[in-house]
């Protein structure tokens, strides 16, 4: 038996973890690196046999065989000279949540994260009926190519199920609602060693960042960058305004002169906001960042922060001279053994040294108090949830009193029941484009539906758009849940 991979079939990875997306249903399946091996030994077309013999990746002939059976049944290769559309009639093509798309009277357009298409009429109808009730087959379309292009990866305005959906979705697979954060990568050269996006170490990375606006607008969220403007759910406050009034009333900071540390400050908005309000307190503040990344750096800089390159656990800073330290949701980035968070509670000591009596001590990120460390996927470098207990007994060990943990929009007073925007990272970059084109400008914060609405009037009718979901932004804003986010408050002894 001979089979191939096909065309359809694309690759995308971060570091040793990849993924197959069928271009033609929309299916992705995540698969090891001497699987890889063995889909790429494929490329051309192979006879089974031989491949196996060949042992890629390292698989024994057995294994090479079995997988390929299984790699075969899921459509990721195919018998060689076979019609790749020949078994597809009998699948159902559904619209998943992630999908956008504008309908009006004058027809559909579906947006990708980098492509628009514009539907003739005979496949906008068809895609009208993808329901995930009706198989494909059924479907009446001028060109069946024209609508299984909104299967690819670039796109996700469609996928072709295996079984037929059930009412309000129910069985629905995962991968129905997938959109591909990772870039496309060349099997071989993945088989061979090739990392994508290797998650490199935390100086080097940083070091690389060459836009700071695009570094957080486009590839990196954080729950401070979507409130960085005054927000209705903080009571008209921004993030760094709140954790300020937040800070003065829970750590009891001294009057006068007091000396701020910040440790990775990102754009620079949780630093100025954050100051602002403590000098409404009555504070006389001289704010410091410690940064490793110079373009982050350089935003900082202009917005009236004092920052300097150097490394969050070796911090450019003497012993006992500062008054509080502030590390916003930046300690997942500090990596972990043994599952331990080992950077985070590094930092935890670190600051120890550098504060005075007296002085406190404010982390923060996404976590739980007693859940181990998970790795995040969704980004280009390593980030790792934090286990709280942990830094609060690291934090007693280093010298810490009154150490608490609590969730954080409790300490930012955060009312989580306005309806927010919901977005993926592939759908946020298709819905700003689709509002670009309407004169609106989308840009990445926690959108309540009324703001949206508004920002609206006039221009775009939402009731044209799909792909604007909405959940109570407490639960879920963007792409975070602000229920995961905690933080730690101490006092140093």
């Amino acid at each position: 038996m001979r089979l191939t991979l096909p065309e359809h079939v694309t690759f995308h990875a971060r570091g040793d973890e990849a993924f197959a997306w069928n271009g033609l249903t929309g299916e992705v399946t995540g698969m090891s690196r001497d699987v890889v091996a063995l889909c790429a030994a494929y490329k051309g077309g192979a006879l089974v046999a031989d491949v196996s013999e060949t042992r890629p990746g390292g698989l024994g002939p057995g294994q090479s065989r079995a997988l390929s059976d299984q790699l075969r049944d899921l459509g990721l290769l195919l018998d060689e000279g076979a019609d790749p559309l020949a078994k597809l009639g009998d699948r159902y093509p559904f619209v998943p949540d992630v999908a956008v798309f504008f309908k009006d009277a004058r027809g559909t357009t579906v947006y990708g994260r980098a492509v628009t298409l514009p539907l003739d009429a005979a496949t906008a109808a068809a895609y009208a009926q993808c329901n995930g009730v009706t198989r494909l087959a059924k479907l009446h379309a001028a060109d069946v190519r024209a609508l299984l292009r909104l299967c690819a990866p670039g796109v996700v305005g469609l996928k072709l199920l295996p079984k037929r959906a059930m009412p309000g979705t129910r069985g629905v697979p995962p991968w129905a609602h997938s959109t591909m954060p990772h870039p496309e990568v060349d099997p071989a050269k993945f088989a061979a060693g090739e990392n994508a996006t290797a998650p490199e170490k935390l100086a080097s990375y940083h070091k690389g960042i060459a836009d700071a606006d695009a570094q957080f607008e486009e590839t990196e969220t954080t729950l401070s960058h979507l409130f960085r403007e005054p927000h209705p759910a903080l009571s008209g406050r921004t993030f760094g305004e709140s954790l300020g009034d937040a800070l003065v009333k829970r750590l009891a900071l001294r009057e006068g002169a007091l000396s701020v540390l910040e440790i990775g400050g990102g754009l620079g908005w949780v630093g100025a906001h954050l100051r602002r309000r403590l000098e409404a307190a009555g504070r006389t503040v001289s704010y410091a960042t410690v940064e490793l990344s110079p373009a982050l750096a350089r935003a900082q800089a202009r917005r009236g922060n004092a920052p300097a390159l150097g490394d969050a656990l070796a911090l450019p800073v003497k012993s006992a001279s500062v008054d509080l330290v502030v590390s916003n949701e930046m300690v997942g980035d500090l990596g972990t053994k043994d599952g331990v968070n080992a950077g985070a509670v590094a930092l935890v000591h670190e600051a120890a040294r550098v504060l005075k009596a007296g002085g406190g001590l404010y982390v923060s990120e996404f976590g739980n108090p007693t859940l181990v460390p998970a790795k995040s996927d969704h980004l280009d470098h390593d980030e790792h949830s934090i286990r709280f207990d942990s830094l609060r007994e690291a934090a007693a060990l280093a010298g810490f009193t009154r150490a608490t943990v609590m969730p954080l929009p409790a300490l930012l007073e955060l009312n989580g029941d306005a309806p927010a925007l919901v977005t993926t990272r592939a759908s946020f970059a298709a819905l700003r484009r689709l509002f670009a084109d309407h004169g609106v400008t989308l840009d990445k914060r926690a959108w309540t539906k009324s703001a949206l609405e508004a920002a609206c009037a006039g221009k775009v009718d939402l009731a044209s758009v799909h792909g604007t979901r909405f959940s109570p932004l407490g639960e879920r804003t963007m792409g975070l849940v602000p229920e995961e986010f905690w933080a730690l408050l101490a006092v140093r002894a």
